[in-house]
């Protein structure tokens, strides 16, 4: 099966993401998980510890269940042929890795970040001592005004 070189051109992400890449892109965990439960076990050999004349067909019905019982045979993969289905995921790390890289300021350091950082704690801290200020002086004059109101009723 070809996978597309680019892939389809979505709705647009909420986080404002590149083009091709998308929370599905970066979920690699899920689509792990079914490889690995479709993936079949090898055949146990038969146990040293098995009844004298027993078939080998029997120790291996002894033995624990394999993952892939609950699964259908059909659709399950052998450990040989794993490189091969692991491809397509392969792919589409490869694909959101390159277009990660295109995400703006991949590039910046972590002094730079931490610049950033304190500028913005510094902006917050200028912005509190304002709003502090502001409601220093609300108190203040709803305080005035309340007094003001108690002469003037008198």
């Amino acid at each position: 099966m070809a996978t597309p070189k680019n892939p389809p051109a979505g709705p647009p992400t909420p986080l404002g993401l590149p083009p091709g890449l998308s929370p599905d892109n970066l979920d690699t965990l899920t689509e792990l998980s079914s490889l690995l439960s479709r993936l079949r076990a090898p055949p146990a050999p038969p146990s040293a510890s098995a009844a004298p004349g027993a078939t080998p067909a029997a120790a291996v019905a002894t033995s624990a269940p394999t993952p892939s019982t609950h699964h259908d045979p059909a659709n399950t993969i052998s450990i040989q042929s794993l490189p091969m289905a692991t491809d397509v995921l392969k792919h589409k790390l490869q694909r959101s890795r390159a277009a990660t890289k295109t995400l703006p300021d991949m590039g910046r350091g972590t002094a730079d970040q931490e610049a950033e950082v304190a500028e913005l704690e510094a902006r917050i801290a200028r912005q509190r001592a304002v709003l502090e200020g502001l409601r220093s002086k609300g108190l203040d004059f709803a305080a005035a005004r309340g007094q003001a109101g108690d002469k003037m009723e008198e």
